[in-house]
């Protein structure tokens, strides 16, 4: 359930993130240079904090990372055994 959250929040930050970026341009009255790094750097500003929110909200759930984590704590990461 987590993965169709994150993809949905992700399709509204990349249409908000547009639209933002859209209305940047008609502020400034003609398409904007180095469009592609503008937006790069709107859509990173919202989803970093975005995301980072939605994880706290959401708690550790039953996320990949957590389980890998988990699997280190019990097994000790999978280590050969030392030799001698």
């Amino acid at each position: 359930m987590d993965i169709i959250l994150f993809t949905v929040v992700g399709i509204v930050l990349y249409v908000a993130t547009g639209q933002l970026l859209t209305m940047l341009e008609k502020m400034h009255g003609e398409p904007l240079p180095q469009r592609n790094i503008i937006f790069f750097v709107i859509i990173l500003a919202l989803s970093l904090p975005t995301f980072s929110l939605l994880r706290t909200l959401l708690g550790p759930g039953e996320s990949p990372q957590h389980d890998y984590q988990e699997q280190q704590a019990t097994d000790g990461g999978n280590q050969p055994p030392e030799s001698h």
